[in-house]
């Protein structure tokens, strides 16, 4: 019985991360149709996975979230005016993103593909939709963090280990 129980808890689980990311996705999807910026969803859909997926981590925190992603896109507009359109200009660009946020401890891994969308875009960055996303973004990670947490009680038990294998002790030589 407690097994069917905890498989069932598994399975609501599961089809709970399901629908907040068909929630998510479908919220930014809809920011990026009605911006028609598509890419914007490049970035964003990781950064939803990472939020479902270890909502109390550092990386999932709604204020490294806007930092990363605010620093990434401030590297990319200074440097893709100053940078020629080439290959290795998106390179050093993503590589300096990711080392301003590493140095400020603000590491959010989806953040780092932004300077590839803005080194490849061939307008202006779009500031407005990528605003509203990031702040979905924010929102989403402080609901997963107020959300009831699904914990390792509610995953199958492991199987209990095996009792110790008796160990054989050599009779002591100074034995008297």
């Amino acid at each position: 019985m407690s097994n069917a129980r905890q498989i069932i808890l598994l399975l609501a689980h599961r089809l709970h991360n399901a629908g907040m990311l068909v929630v998510a996705v479908g919220v930014l999807a809809l920011i990026a149709h009605l911006s028609a910026q598509p890419l914007l969803m490049a970035p964003f859909a990781p950064s939803i996975l990472v939020i479902l997926a270890q909502p109390r981590n550092q990386s999932s925190a709604p204020n490294v979230l806007i930092a990363a992603y605010v620093v990434a896109a401030v590297i990319s507009v200074l440097l893709k005016d100053v940078l020629p359109p080439a290959w290795w200009s998106v390179a050093l660009t993503t590589g300096g993103a990711m080392l301003a946020l590493e140095a400020l401890d603000i590491l959010h891994p989806p953040a780092v593909a932004v300077p590839i969308l803005v080194m490849l875009g061939n307008g202006e960055f779009p500031l407005a939709a990528f605003t509203i996303g990031v702040v979905a973004l924010a929102i989403m990670s402080m609901l997963g963090r107020r959300l009831p947490r699904w914990t390792a009680a509610t995953t199958p038990a492991a199987a209990p280990a095996a009792p110790a294998a008796p160990t054989l002790v050599a009779p002591s030589q100074n034995a008297a």
